[in-house]
C-alpha cells in the first residue's frame, strides 16, 4: 500500500470515528448519498424550504416540471383509493380536468374501464380539492 492509499485510509477512519459509526457504514451510506460527477451540485441556502431546493435540484439536473398535484396525488394514492388497488394502479399527471390511471393486469383494467368514473372519480375529487377532477381516463401500464 502506497502512502496516499495509507492516508486516505486513515481520513477515511477518521471521519467514521467522528460520526460515530463504523468505517463500513459509512463506505455503504456513502455509496448511496455519492451523485455522478457530471450532476450539478446545488448549493443550499439557510433557512430554505425543502420545496424550494427540490425545485432548484429539479431545475439543474434537466428533469420535466413537478406537478404538485400530481406528487399529491402519488404520495396519496393508497389512501385514496385502498391498498390493494393501489398495487395494481398508478396516477399519472392531470390535464385538463382528466386524470389518466396505469392499470398493471388485464382483469383490474378491465373492471376499472366499467367502474372508474363512479367508484374512484368522488374520492380523487375529495383529494384533488381545490383542482376540477372531472373524469378518470383508465389505460393500460406497460411493463
Amino acid at each position: 500500500m502506497d502512502a496516499a492509499s495509507a492516508a486516505r485510509r486513515k481520513a477515511f477512519a477518521r471521519e467514521a470515528t467522528r460520526r460515530g459509526v463504523s468505517t463500513d457504514a459509512l463506505r455503504l451510506r456513502g455509496a448511496f448519498l455519492r451523485a455522478p460527477a457530471d450532476w450539478p451540485s446545488p448549493q443550499f441556502r439557510d433557512g430554505e424550504a425543502v420545496s424550494s431546493a427540490v425545485e432548484r435540484v429539479v431545475a439543474a439536473l434537466g428533469l420535466p416540471d413537478l406537478d404538485p398535484l400530481e406528487l399529491r396525488l402519488s404520495s396519496e394514492w393508497g389512501k385514496i383509493v385502498g391498498a390493494d388497488l393501489a398495487r395494481r394502479t398508478t396516477p399519472g399527471r392531470p390535464e385538463g380536468g382528466v386524470l389518466p390511471v396505469y392499470v398493471r393486469g388485464a382483469v383490474w383494467y378491465s373492471e376499472l374501464k366499467r367502474t372508474a368514473n363512479r367508484t374512484l372519480l368522488p374520492r380523487v375529487r375529495a383529494a384533488a380539492a381545490p383542482t376540477e377532477i372531472r373524469e378518470i381516463r383508465v389505460l393500460p401500464a406497460n411493463g
